[in-house]
């Protein structure tokens, strides 16, 4: 593999950015290496808009919610005005975790040295430092990050120069708007452990070649068809009218989304967001993935599900939603064994890039976003090379 400071040379990239029944995918090195991990820290999960959870998470005043992005620790707190904001999860003092997990508080309190902190980030109390030369209150509150939102998606941002979430997302919202998301309540989480590279596990997402094999029992064949495009994210439709939910042989107990027009009547929307972020919008319900990297070959995968708030205040909801947790339990136990897999052969000194087949053209997708951010300003000559 080529040494880091080599790794941005367009070179590598070429046959990554050709349309995608030309293309390879991206060189091995690239889901293994801690060096290149690094590079796509600092070069697009610093510089972009990171998905990590929805508002419904915090619904009282004083609830948090401790996260990160690709390894940086953030919180989240809803204030006493009923505003959530995002902070560096870290004290001022000496950089101590502040909270882990979701909880409520009335203020942040280190457990290091209890500095104390409101919801808002201001300091208000620092005990043992009234002696400390030039030691001002006002100037050791917690660290902001740039938080907006979409449809009660909550995302951050560690650049300040950076385009705004509705410039980030393009048509994305537009297109999907009538699944009406703020009236979608989250109903459950659930976190694996994945010893993968993220990207291999946002490409698995985003093809549809390994269904037959790796959902043969659970899910059978779903063919898919691309959705054209405009923002910072990939998708496809599936064409069928029922949900995409259920397993293979289950039917539909739940009512579908009363609002949905458009596209949406045509089919069930996956959609992957970048960085490492996957949406799913079906005819009764949604669910996401959170890809969180930690390293450059393994992620924690944080799986969350949601339904109409009507669907879910049915008494009888808890019942029947089993049978669509059960789907999410099988298929992402399936997809979490395969890019294991993928990963343990990847990682040879032996493996090479593949070719792509035409049910893999998301991954291409995938790929030529992370290059283009990756070069940031060298994307059109390797372009141009490509072509």
């Amino acid at each position: 593999m080529p040494p880091i400071d080599d790794m941005l040379d367009p070179k590598h990239y070429v046959n990554a950015l050709k349309p995608p029944l030309e293309a390879e995918n991206l060189p091995p090195w690239c889901y293994t290496d801690e060096g290149f991990h690094r590079l796509e820290i600092e070069r697009v999960f610093m510089k972009v808009w990171n998905f990590v959870g929805r508002g419904d998470l915090l619904p009282n005043p004083g609830d948090y919610l401790a996260a990160d992005v690709a390894g940086i620790p953030i919180l989240l707190t809803r204030n006493e005005k009923g505003v959530i904001k995002a902070f560096a999860n870290s004290c001022r003092h000496r950089g101590t975790q502040l909270l882990t997990g979701e909880g409520n508080c009335k203020a942040i309190v280190c457990p290091y040295h209890h500095w104390a902190f409101t919801l808002d980030s201001g300091l208000i109390s620092a005990g043992g430092m009234e002696d400390t030369a030039g030691f001002e209150m006002q100037d050791n509150g917690l660290i902001p990050v740039r938080l907006e939102t979409w449809a009660d998606f909550l995302f951050v941002n560690f650049d300040p120069q950076a385009e705004s979430l509705a410039s980030y997302l393009g048509e994305l919202p537009s297109h999907i708007a009538s699944y009406d998301f703020p009236n979608l309540v989250t109903t459950r989480r659930k976190v694996w452990d994945v010893a993968c590279n993220w990207k291999l596990y946002l490409e698995n997402q985003r093809e549809s070649y390994h269904i037959p094999a790796v959902h043969r029992q659970s899910l059978g064949d779903q063919m898919a068809a691309p959705i054209d495009a405009v923002g910072a994210w990939s998708g496809s439709l599936i064409p069928v009218a029922q949900t995409a939910a259920l397993l293979k042989g289950d039917t539909s107990p739940f009512p579908p989304i009363a609002s949905r027009s458009g596209s949406a009547l045509e089919g069930s929307h996956f959609l992957g967001l970048y960085p490492s972020t996957y949406f799913v919008a079906t005819s009764d319900c949604f669910w996401w993935m959170e890809i969180r990297p930690r390293g450059a070959v393994q992620i924690e995968l944080v799986v969350g599900s949601g339904f109409p708030r009507e669907t879910a205040a049915r008494p009888d909801f808890e019942e029947i939603a089993e049978r669509y947790y059960r789907r999410w339990d099988m298929t992402h136990a399936e997809d979490n064994v395969i890019c294991e897999r993928q990963q343990a052969g990847i990682t040879s000194p032996l493996a090479l890039p593949g070719r792509l087949a035409r049910r893999e053209w998301g991954v291409n997708a995938v790929d030529r976003w992370i290059v283009e951010q990756l070069l940031d300003g060298h994307g059109s000559e390797t372009q141009a090379a490509a072509e």
